[in-house]
């Protein structure tokens, strides 16, 4: 034990090994294969030639290659074979959740046989299934024999949206599909985290806030409506819903209590007994640590709950050795453990939300330590509030879009609540269920849920004070300039990241963009200049409910602050329009004025208006042409660096009647192919008339009209211009500047082991 702690006489050797390993992980999760990475470990290496301690931090980088390489090779990644795309496949598998039931029934399910294949022991191999008969109910832990038409998990890609691509890497989730035959189908006894679960549901489903116990008993947020998340998110109280350090340290502070009270009344009721010499500390911290970690084993591990668990037991280990450790080595011991475990926690928002809160709370309670000003308790309490919510700042701007003003208050009552009232209540309630069921203990949960309809229906309007979504790059450096003012050492370079910081402000911004949304089979793109946009359609909307506007289109205009002044709905097929409903919900139709009169399925006007640095054109339809494909709206983007020609569905009638009434006028370096690819559509007298230099197709991935046409795709290779294809680029963003335009593809900055996790 020595040893591990020899960097008290050689400080520097262990947390450069443990820096290394950081920094690798860093590096290894999300810049492998890129420029980035290899020039840092050629830096690495250069500067081992040079500085010998060097070689340790090496020697960490590239151990943690090797790390996060064996954890997606074991864990992550599942070889299968091809044969899943081509015909039905049967598998073994268990109900692992119910997602929803009939009519829409989803559920996820784990495969532990596939044609015959047996997954490995040590792999967990996930699937999400539709199924429309209705026969068979499928229930948490069921066991199946099915017959199921898989195919590899594919999802929309779009910049601010919900990353749905990475929360299947993170669980796991390799299918998607749907169930053709049930073989079998028994029902098969529960795992005890599942029994668990189904117990709490039992104990809490009458409680006005049941979703809140269940919530905090089990870490499970599925009981949480939309409407509430956004609600406690609102409040600035929204790490209640998410098991971490506060919830750890709640159960270990209360157990620890609990462990003195037993021990205290055996000594009362048995005098004989005699304890002298033996430090009982050691008991309470080992009783604390093992029941917070079934707590978290029963929250299935959430990552912020890890840490603290880890931190507290790295702190009961220090104390039981009188040893002294600084926070920065227990930081960097803590954090270099949960990366050990799993290097693909970085993927998990909760990681620095939970080190930047503790991290924070330690340092301010560390400075009022030696301060008399702010020796009382509520004043430390305040500050720390006060303190949390300007460090937590940048995160909660890149993960939520603003900052939670009321957290600041609401926060100070919450977690004295938490600790002495709900953590307490939901143990008794838990304890006593038998005998007392459905028993609101001293009307706590009366009580409590007037408090949040109070404050919800009073105060949530000047609760949330909404901002831009900041860029990782921007936060890294604040969070480095920030952490550099707490070292004298560190002090002296800060100028090197405050000059790259001001640099981020410097570099060129495009005088217009043009996003084509991924949105699978439909249409939705966004033209912005100077915070103003133009929304040309609104994509699909599924199962009446899912509507890719308010899941793709919005959360990008609240993400870049935008202000929606034009929208165009080209024509009213659902591909294009189905996000009607939620439109109108936004802005009351005050974007389809200009345009339809706020009618949204009228022809649009034909007219010219400016926005910002770009011109909008609507120059279809001129006739009706007795069909909505045709009359789609036809609209020319014309600016500084370039143009836009957007085309809805029109096909082969309407576009010769354009290159008529147009002809060169059409000409446009960038073209919405026309009607997905269809073959009914990109006539080549049309594609000769508007000359682009590129094509972009929106579709979906597993297109049900195997779009783009085969012709369509060799009359545009044939006139040499190039198709981008929302399916697998994601998001396309064109930045026009003055001298010309700049195309990304969103897929092509998706992490290395998201694209091989896919095989994509």
């Amino acid at each position: 034990m020595d040893r591990f702690f020899w960097h008290n006489k050689q400080p520097y050797t262990s947390l450069l090994m443990c820096w290394g390993f950081l920094y690798g992980c860093v590096q290894a999760v999300f810049y492998f294969n890129t420029w980035q990475f290899y020039s840092s470990l050629i830096f690495l290496i250069v500067l081992c030639c040079y500085f010998k301690p060097i070689l340790n931090l090496l020697l960490a980088f590239i151990f943690a290659i090797f790390v996060v390489t064996i954890h997606f090779s074991l864990f992550y990644s599942y070889q299968f074979e091809n044969t899943i795309d081509n015909g039905p496949a049967e598998i073994t598998a268990k109900v692992a959740k119910v997602i929803s039931n009939p009519p829409n029934s989803l559920s996820l399910i784990e495969i532990y046989e596939l044609d015959g294949k047996s997954v490995p022991f040590y792999q967990t191999v996930h699937a999400q299934l539709s199924k429309d008969d209705d026969q068979y109910i499928f229930e948490t832990g069921d066991l199946l024999v099915l017959k199921v038409k898989l195919r590899k998990f594919r999802s929309r890609m779009n910049r601010h949206s919900f990353d749905v691509e990475k929360y299947a890497f993170r669980n796991k989730l390799h299918f998607k599909g749907k169930v053709i035959e049930v073989i079998k189908h028994e029902k098969s006894s529960l795992e005890l985290r599942q029994s668990y679960k189904q117990e709490l549901v039992k104990v809490f489903e009458n409680k006005n806030l049941g979703w809140l116990y269940y919530g905090l008993s089990t870490g499970d947020k599925s009981k949480v409506s939309t409407e509430t998340k956004n609600q406690v998110i609102q409040l600035g109280i929204g790490h209640i819903l998410a098991i971490s350090g506060m919830h750890v340290g709640i159960v270990f502070l209360l157990c620890f209590s609990l462990a003195k009270i037993i021990v205290w009344f055996l000594l009362k009721i048995k005098a004989n007994i005699t304890l002298q010499g033996l430090n009982l500390n050691y008991f309470y911290c080992a009783f604390s640590l093992f029941i917070a970690f079934i707590y978290i084993y029963l929250c299935e591990f959430p990552v912020s709950a890890l840490r603290a668990w880890f931190m507290a037991a790295i702190y009961s280990l220090i104390y039981s050795l009188h040893k002294k450790v600084s926070l920065p080595q227990t930081l960097t011991y803590t954090l270099s453990a949960i990366l050990l475990i799993d290097p693909f926690s970085l993927l998990d928002p909760g990681l620095f939300l939970s080190f930047v809160g503790f991290t924070t709370v330690v340092l301010v309670l560390k400075w009022t330590a030696s301060n008399r000003l702010l020796s009382n308790s509520f004043l430390r309490l305040c500050l720390i509030q006060l303190s949390l919510m300007i460090t937590l700042a940048p995160l909660s701007l890149m993960y939520f879009q603003g900052v939670s003003i009321a957290g600041l208050v609401v926060n100070l009552v919450l977690i004295p609540l938490l600790s002495f009232v709900i953590f307490p209540y939901l143990i008794a309630c838990i304890l006593l269920a038998g005998l007392f069921p459905n028993t609101d203990f001293l009307y706590v949960d009366d009580l409590l849920f007037f408090a949040f309809q109070y404050v919800t229906q009073n105060y949530l309007d000047v609760a949330w004070l909404a901002g831009p979504q900041l860029p990782s790059i921007l936060v890294v450096l604040i969070y480095f300039c920030i952490a550099m003012l707490f070292s004298s050492f560190l002090r002296r370079f800060l100028l090197i990241p405050t000059i790259t910081l001001a640099s981020y402000f410097l570099v060129p911004r495009p005088l217009w963009q043009v996003d084509f949304f991924d949105v699978g089979h439909g249409t939705s793109v966004l033209v912005t200049s100077e915070k103003q946009a133009f929304l040309y359609d609104l994509g699909a909307k599924y199962f009446n409910y899912y509507s890719l506007f308010e899941r793709v289109v919005l959360p990008e205009i609240k993400a870049r602050d935008l202000n929606l002044k034009y929208t165009i709905i080209s024509h009213p097929d659902k591909d294009h329009a189905g996000g009607i409903d939620e439109l109108k919900q936004f802005d009351n139709f005050g974007s389809l004025a200009i345009f339809h009169n706020q009618q949204p399925f009228s022809f649009c006007q034909l007219k010219s208006i400016s926005l910002g640095n770009v011109s909008i054109e609507t120059i279809w339809p001129i006739d009706d042409m007795q069909s909505d494909n045709n009359n789609s709206c036809v609209v020319k983007l014309q600016g500084k660096g370039g143009s836009v020609l957007l085309t809805g569905d029109i096909e082969i009638d309407a576009e010769q009647r354009l290159v008529h009434e147009y002809d060169e006028q059409l000409h446009s370096d960038i073209l919405l192919v026309p009607h997905h690819g269809s073959k009914t559509s990109s006539s080549s007298s049309f594609l000769e008339a508007v000359k682009p230099t590129y094509g972009i197709v929106s579709r979906n991935y597993y297109s049900a009209w195997s779009l783009p046409h085969s012709e369509v795709i060799d009359r545009y290779a044939s006139k040499q211009i190039k198709l981008i294809d929302t399916a697998l680029s994601g998001q396309i963003t064109i930045e026009f500047y003055q001298d010309g335009y700049h195309i990304k593809r969103l897929r092509e900055e998706n992490l290395f082991w998201l694209k091989h996790h896919t095989g994509f």
